[in-house]
């Protein structure tokens, strides 16, 4: 920078690299006031910090090291970093936190909900096998055009022995015969009667080869419905947490169709929710299938 001095003389170029600052910043009291402030946006006392840092770091960490490092000690990198992550992820819960959780909770923040994407259905049928996805489950509940996830692509005696183990299944078919159905058709460029055909064979299956099957007292646990709504998405949730979601498009039949893996988040809303209560919407219209 150049400078005139005060009796007129030559200006002066002056750098400000060129001499020491008397200021040298304390790095340490730095890192000492991101943990403090990643704490409390939190809302939690050093104890509960220490619980929620724990499983990132992969040791055990204590209340008076969360205290040490906000008063006296530089922390660790690892431990800033995990900070920085938890911080991001809230809010979180001491007493059900572990990495996973927080992960969960960090990337639905970023993400609306969204775990997977996958160019096609044929894509996640590969990648997340259907016998993963349900192990275990207690409820089902899918609405689309003619459900092949569950009617062709899952076994019919696994069906029945996740129902009879205590699962709960709500289906709801695209009404066969129906306008909706006719306007898909043309849509997708079949002929008329073909998805129809499709539909009502997968109405048949849930029905005679599942339903009829099952023990008279499980055979509640077990709902099929259909309806005559323009179809705009199929959606299949499990376990009230996580959803495998289609958009139907134009000319692309079902298995062609991107498809969304989403889950729930532990608090905050996403688009979960957004489809879970699409589902609902559609279930609540929907009459029992004859």
């Amino acid at each position: 920078m150049t400078t005139g001095g005060d009796d007129g003389g030559e200006a002066q170029v002056v750098g400000i690299h060129s001499r020491r600052s008397g200021f040298q910043l304390d790095m340490g009291a730095v890192a000492r006031s991101r943990i403090t402030s990643a704490r409390q946006r939190l809302g939690m006392t050093p104890a509960e910090f220490a619980e929620v840092l724990g499983p990132m770091l992969g040791w055990e960490v204590s209340a008076g090291v969360v205290e040490r490092w906000e008063t006296s000690a530089v922390p660790p990198g690892d431990a800033l970093i995990a900070a920085g992550v938890v911080s991001r992820a809230a809010p979180v819960r001491a007493d059900s936190s572990n990495d996973d959780d927080l992960m969960h909770q960090l990337l639905g923040t970023r993400f609306a909900d969204v775990e997977a994407v996958f160019a096609t259905r044929s894509e996640f049928i590969t990648q997340v096998p259907l016998r993963d996805l349900f192990e275990g489950a207690k409820s089902i509940d899918a609405v689309g055009l003619s459900l092949n996830l569950i009617c062709q692509q899952y076994p019919d005696d696994e069906l029945r022995d996740l129902i009879e183990a205590g699962a709960r299944v709500r289906c709801a078919f695209l009404a066969p015969w129906q306008t909706a159905m006719q306007r898909r058709e043309e849509e997708e460029g079949y002929a008329p009667g073909q998805l129809s055909t499709l539909t009502e064979m997968n109405v048949q299956i849930l029905s005679q080869r599942v339903h009829q099957r099952l023990a008279p007292e499980h055979q509640d646990r077990l709902e099929i419905r259909t309806y005559n709504n323009t179809i705009r998405f199929n959606v299949m949730i499990v376990d009230r947490t996580v959803g495998v979601i289609q958009p139907y498009m134009p000319t692309q039949r079902g298995i062609e169709s991107p498809t969304l893996l989403v889950r729930s988040r532990k608090a905050g809303a996403g688009l979960f929710s957004i489809f879970e209560r699409t589902f609902e919407w559609t279930w609540e219209r929907a009459g029992a299938s004859a």
